[in-house]
This record gives structure tokens, sequence and C-alpha cells, in this order.
């Protein structure tokens, strides 16, 4: 058998990815593994430790927060040669220890080390749809969200809370936004596979595709969405005011869901979201800023993609 790849973020949850290596090891070894250690040393190096780790492990096991897991996702879905992409992919377990955590609600039983090293060891994969996005300036994959306006300049502004936990950072860096922020002109389409679609056009708050329900720490958007349904979830938000912004979260926040005029949610398997106005248009994966200088962004949903590891309970 191939041996186990771990790729640890050390710089996850403020340090906390370096802090739990020697237990992890420990407890890896503790079950007889042949396994490496594998530690990220700069945005984009968990892609390529995963990209590398497609053809030299036989399972992976990541450390780290959400954007840790976008990038090694990313590179296990990825290939050098395109031609072998849709070929085996090592199965992946998940260890949280970022500030949000988002794509570890969706998964069970990897909540503490010894859930994930035995995830890694009896784990049975459980095989999640992914989100690809193309644009006139490439191509990515994305776990659980790709995100439009408003969560564009939360992003840009999360890292002047960085002290605070992962759901009083999104919130602090929110209402930072808020106070500036102009509305985004977007015309999104939704559609469903069957011929049938949903336009959406206007000014928007907040335009969100997801895999999961949350995001930001864990604010619920799309209650109903699931990682295996072969489907994408949108939450579309008109421009809202500073009150209804704080009238709204708390169901947010609870998973209670929101019917307003203002929301639209919606489910298909594949959505277009451009700028009516001509100008480039800014967005969000998994964490991840992206400056596009092209529309439209073209999203399908990528149906059973990624083998995600889970212990039956």
């Amino acid at each position: 058998m191939k041996p186990a790849w771990v790729i640890v973020n050390p710089q996850a949850g403020g340090g906390q990815g370096a802090r739990i290596i020697p237990e992890l090891e420990k407890s890896l070894g503790a079950r007889g593994l042949d396994f490496s250690v594998h530690l990220t040393n700069a945005p984009g190096h968990a892609r390529a430790l995963a990209r590398a780790a497609r053809s030299s492990a036989g399972r992976v096991l990541v450390a780290g927060g959400d954007g840790t897991i976008h990038e090694a996702a990313a590179g296990l879905l990825s290939a050098d040669d395109p031609a072998q992409e849709g070929g085996p992919i090592p199965p992946l377990a998940v260890l949280p220890v970022g500030t949000g955590n988002d794509f570890f609600r969706m998964v069970r039983s990897t909540e503490t080390i010894e859930d994930a090293v035995a995830a890694l060891v009896e784990g049975v994969p459980r095989w999640f749809e992914v989100g690809e996005v193309t644009w006139g300036g490439g191509r990515h994959h994305f776990v659980n969200l790709l995100g439009v306006g408003i969560d564009v300049e939360v992003l840009r502004r999360r890292s002047a809370f960085g002290r605070l936990p992962g759901l009083l950072q999104y919130l602090a860096a929110l209402a930072s936004a808020l106070t500036r922020f102009e509305p985004v002109p977007l015309r999104v389409v939704v559609g469903s596979g069957d011929g049938n679609s949903i336009t959406l056009e206007g000014p928007a708050l907040l335009s969100a595709v997801t895999v999961g329900p949350s995001v930001g720490g864990g604010f619920v958007l799309s209650p109903a969405a699931t990682p295996d349904d072969g489907r994408l979830d949108l939450f579309h938000a008109e421009p809202l005011g500073l009150i209804k912004v704080l009238r709204y979260l708390p169901g947010i926040l609870r998973g209670a869901g929101i019917q307003r005029p203002e929301i639209s949610l919606c489910q298909g398997t594949n959505v277009h979201i451009e700028r009516t106005d001509g100008v480039g248009l800014a967005f969000e994966l998994d964490g991840e800023l992206m400056e596009a200088s092209t529309t439209p962004l073209v999203i399908q949903v990528r149906p059973a993609s990624l083998p995600i590891l889970e212990v039956p309970r």
C-alpha cells in the first residue's frame, strides 16, 4: 500500500497547526501507519503538496482551516497533465484547525485528532461534489463557497481582526465592510440542467454559491444544502440596510433560514454570474480572493468528485 500523507498548515488557528504535530504524529504512530508529514510554508503550497500526493499517497489527512482544505482539494482534483484528470484520487480525511472550519461542518466524525486518525485508517469514502468555476482568466475548483459582493470586502478586511475567533472575526469584518460597501450590479442565472433557469438581476449585497450550508465560521446561508445531492445552492441578497442585516443575522446563525422578498434561495447544477456594468468581477473561493478582469463566471457542479473519509457511526 502507498503511505499516508499528512499535510499540515502550521499557521492555521493562530499556530495551533504547529502545536498539534507531536500529538498527531504520536497518534499516527500508535496505529502502525506508514506516513509522512508535510508542512505548508506559503499560500498555494498545500495545493502543490496535494498534487504530488495524488500519485504518491494511498490516503491523505489535511490539518488546517478552510483555506488549506480548499488548496489541498484543488491539488487532488487537478493534474500536471490535464489528460490525467478524472483518474484515481486518494481519499481525504480532515482535521479542523482553522478559524472558520465551515467545510468540517459537512464532514462526520473528525473533530479531534483521534477522530481524524480513525477516519484516515478506518474511514469509508463519502463522495462530495465540488464546484468548478471558469472565466476569462482561468479555472478553479472550490469545496464550499464562491462569493461575490460584500463577502469579498469582508475577506479583504478580516486580517485586521485576526485576533478574534472565527465567527466574531467575520462579524467584525462584516460590520466594517457594511459602512462603505456599494452594491454590485449583477445578473445571476441559475440553471437546473433540464432547460429551466432562474434569473436574478439588479444591485446585490451578496451572491454566494455553496456546496454546504455554512460560510464565514457559522453563517448558515443555505440550511438545506448537502455536499452529495449533485446540486449547488445559491444565496442571493439584494441591498439591505444595517438594521435589516442585524435583524436577519440571528436566524441565519441558527440555521433557521430566511424568507424575505430581498433574499432568494435556489438550487441548480450551473450558475452564471456577471456584472452588468462591464467592470471586472472580484470573487472569493473558500477564502481565497480572486481578482477577475473578465466576466461572466461560469460555475458548474462536479458531482461525486472528492472522496472524504468518514467513520461510520
